[in-house]
């Protein structure tokens, strides 16, 4: 442990506070806007969490539970990861695993892969997968596609690890050639080549994409010049950084002759409540969840690390807080540029409290004076 570490690791609980007011005063001109929120932005659920902060089984209990809420109460989507081989975001190495589950105890809400790896599949496979969840919803589903994060996870691999993003553009044409109903060669190991035609149809006849950026300019550009959605995050970017690389996407789409202004989504972490001892409840969850975040990126775990990134959630662009803060951080997104913010509540808080704070999340879009009234 470093010095810095120590001494913070030290601080007493009022000592604590008093960090946190002055890292507070320092983002507030970020937090300021209007309380009202543009008609327009959809609100989702997302989930993301670490396979060692809960039993599997009650995990994914869970994730009914809260799929089945959101469906009820109005909310757009719900979007599950691709991981392997981590424990970050390992709950789902196929999201069309858990897609399924939910298309089949849900009624309205989209059901979405965020993200899908492409270049660790055969795009027939992803075709056919996303097919019978289509199928299951009644025509609810949408992919973004990534081109992989770990170079374990090309153990799964087809291809070169090198050669990963000209392999997702190939393999996102051919999944969407696929979902029209058109025909593609393939070679296949007896030596032959096989003319593919996949099963079952879906219901939709256009597949919705999204492309996966975590913060690279370029993405943004690349997922709008194919005409691609952009599915991205505040983790790895600041709001500044995410309202420019808005700008380009929107920019380069339409350079690109595309009709509309495309589609952007941003994930934000979400817990929103007015509970007075908010900070104290949410840090051993936010401490566990980013350290769990910074292992499988090689980064530092010290304690000064840990809670200068946690209170960068708490006091900046997150919907972590009272509901005045999360509207305001909404609204700053919508502001930015997104037409959807998908709200991340699995981060390692207890389920029984996540569940019992969706309410208070779902109905963000809802002024105090108007449920007076």
């Amino acid at each position: 442990m470093s010095d810095l570490s120590a001494r913070l690791d030290a601080l007493t609980p009022q000592q604590r506070r008093q960090l946190s007011a002055g890292l507070r005063a320092q983002r507030r001109e970020q937090l300021k806007g209007p309380a009202e929120l543009p008609d327009h932005l959809r609100r989702s659920l997302y989930f993301f969490a670490s396979a060692d902060h809960a039993d599997a089984s009650a995990y994914y209990a869970f994730v009914l539970e809260a799929a089945a809420a959101a469906d009820a109460a109005g909310q757009h989507a719900v979007w599950f990861p691709e991981r392997h081989f981590v424990d970050f975001g390992g709950f789902s190495p196929n999201p069309a695993v858990l897609a399924a589950a939910v298309a089949a105890r849900t009624r309205t809400i989209g059901i979405r892969a965020g993200s899908v790896a492409a270049p660790l599949h055969h795009a027939a496979r992803v075709a056919e997968d996303w097919a019978v969840v289509d199928g299951l919803s009644g025509g609810r589903v949408g992919l973004s596609f990534g081109s992989g994060w770990h170079p374990d996870d090309f153990a799964l691999a087809r291809t070169d690890y090198t050669d990963r993003r000209d392999v997702t553009v190939r393999t996102i044409e051919d999944i969407r050639a696929l979902w029209r109903g058109e025909t593609l060669p393939y070679p296949s190991t007896a030596g032959t080549i096989t003319q593919v035609s996949t099963r079952p149809r879906p219901v939709q006849a256009e597949l919705p994409v999204w492309l996966t950026a975590t913060g690279t300019p370029q993405t943004f550009v690349a997922a709008a010049t194919a005409g691609y959605g952009v599915a991205t995050a505040l983790l790895g970017q600041t709001l500044p950084a995410l309202r420019d690389n808005i700008a380009r996407y929107r920019q380069a789409w339409q350079d690109a002759g595309h009709p509309g202004e495309g589609d952007v989504v941003v994930m934000a972490h979400a817990y929103v409540s007015d509970r007075p001892d908010l900070e104290e409840f949410l840090r051993p969850a936010m401490h566990s969840y980013l350290r769990s975040f910074r292992k499988q990126t090689g980064d530092g775990d010290e304690l000064v690390l840990l809670e200068n990134a946690y209170l960068d959630f708490l006091t900046g662009p997150s919907l972590l807080g009272s509901p005045a803060k999360a509207r305001s951080v909404l609204a700053e997104l919508a502001a930015a540029g997104a037409d959807e913010v998908g709200c991340l509540i699995d981060f390692g808080l207890p389920a029984a409290d996540v569940l019992e704070a969706l309410p208070a999340l779902f109905d963000l879009g809802v002024l105090a004076s108007e449920r007076s009234a």
